[in-house]
């Protein structure tokens, strides 16, 4: 397994997301959960000092301190470099992709984001995106640009029905 450093560019490069903040119907074991958000993570990364999980975006928005440390390469000069510390057990962070918290985190079943809208869909996580992109209870734009979003299901009788910016037959 290569080992990952916390580093500069890796910081730059993050996402901001943070964990999952869907409605699960499973539950979250704490071993699934980022031990910064406390929520199901995101792009799951274990620490190789106490094994705990974190989001990859949470783990690279850890304070960092400039460390002195000797460069391999010469092995008298002192170089400086950026890292983090466990949260967890304050050593000094290194982590891995945990392949194995990412397939069982997609593997709990979630709601719908738009179940309060009336969706019943509930399904593993990784089918979430997916649905998501059709869901008929998705507040979607008018597409006359008349201002109003109306459920996906409910935009054709908008557009045919209900929509000011809709065209007229002259009787």
């Amino acid at each position: 397994i290569l080992l990952q450093q916390l580093d500069t560019r890796e910081m730059a490069s993050s996402s901001a997301q943070g964990g999952y903040e869907h409605d699960f119907i499973d539950a979250v074991r704490d071993d699934l959960t980022c031990q910064i958000c406390q929520l199901p993570a995101r792009d799951p990364q274990q620490t190789t000092c106490c094994g705990k999980v974190y989001c990859k975006s949470c783990i690279n928005k850890l304070p960092r301190s400039t460390l002195p440390y000797y460069h391999p390469s010469y092995s008298l000069s002192l170089s400086l470099r950026s890292s983090s510390n466990c949260p967890n057990c304050r050593s000094n962070i290194q982590y891995f992709p945990d392949k194995a918290s990412e397939r069982r985190i997609k593997e709990l079943k979630v709601k719908c984001d738009n179940h309060k809208n009336g969706c019943k869909w509930e399904q593993e996580l990784a089918q979430l995106e997916e649905h998501l992109s059709e869901c008929g209870y998705a507040k979607v734009d008018c597409e006359n640009n008349c201002k109003q979003s109306v459920l996906r299901h409910n935009l054709i009788n908008h557009l045919q029905n209900q929509c000011p910016m809709r065209e007229y037959q002259c009787p």
